[in-house]
């Protein structure tokens, strides 16, 4: 699996987990996850963060939100799945 497409699954999760709220999305013109999905790759690569770290500290200060630890668990599994794959 390339970059580009682990990057394209990462962000269909976080569309489906849909972490920022339906206003405060349309408010600032989110449309899709692919800026933050590069930025959770990247740190993950990079930074050598777990997965979970990544995620969290991506989203929490891309969008100034505080994420639910159940739901912050399950998508980083997904993720990490994504992320394993060759």
């Amino acid at each position: 699996m390339t970059e580009d497409e682990k990057v394209a699954q990462i962000s269909k999760i976080l569309a489906r987990w849909g972490p920022v709220a339906n206003d405060q999305a349309a408010a600032i013109g989110l449309s899709d996850y692919d800026v933050e999905a590069e930025d959770i790759l990247w740190a993950v690569k990079l930074n050598r963060y777990p997965v979970k770290k990544a995620v969290s500290e991506v989203l929490q200060q891309a969008f100034l939100i505080g994420l639910d630890d159940s739901e912050l668990e399950r998508f980083s599994g997904e993720i990490e799945a994504v992320l394993a794959k060759r």
